[in-house]
């Protein structure tokens, strides 16, 4: 339990890390690039047309950057009105089934990610007005779908350690 524990406040760290990299730098300089591009194309007919290839790159690294922390803190989406009202077993399965689908979708995306890269390498795929290489966001993107992963895994673990140790009222057999 507390190899588990331990396991759980490192990626805890990691993530709120991500978070505040997410939000202290890289949105506000989307924001600021977009503001940038939306003054020089209505001010002065002069749209930066290399700024919606970056912010989109931006956005790719912000998605990531914030998605192991959403899930950290509980704020995904769930149907809270089952899932509050449910009893503490209830709760439990719901946290087993939907880590099992997120585990689904995050490895089978971070896989896809990591086959894509040698691709990508070989061809020299970049950007096309700025020639940023993309296969950095493709590793970037595999590596942060591994640490979703790894949080829904420690999740799922203690939502089976609750829904099958024995609760302290019950009499043990």
């Amino acid at each position: 339990m507390a190899a588990l524990n331990t396991a759980t406040t490192a990626i805890n760290r990691f993530v709120h890390f991500s978070h505040l990299l997410a939000g202290m730098v890289v949105l506000p300089v989307m924001i600021f690039l977009i503001g940038l591009d939306v003054t020089m194309r209505y001010a002065f007919s002069a749209p930066l047309v290399w700024v919606q290839e970056l912010t989109s790159l931006l956005l790719i690294i912000v998605i990531m950057l914030g998605l192991g922390y959403a899930y950290a803190q509980r704020v995904h989406v769930r149907m809270e009105m089952l899932y509050e009202r449910g009893g503490s077993g209830f709760q439990a399965l719901g946290d087993v089934l939907a880590a099992l689908c997120g585990l689904l979708l995050f490895s089978m995306l971070a896989w896809q990610a990591w086959l894509d890269i040698p691709y990508m390498l070989r061809i020299g795929e970049a950007t096309e007005e700025l020639g940023i290489i993309l296969w950095p966001f493709r590793l970037f993107l595999c590596f942060m779908c591994i640490v979703v992963c790894i949080q829904l895994l420690l999740d799922m673990v203690k939502a089976l350690r609750m829904l099958f140790a024995p609760s302290a009222d019950e009499p043990r057999q």
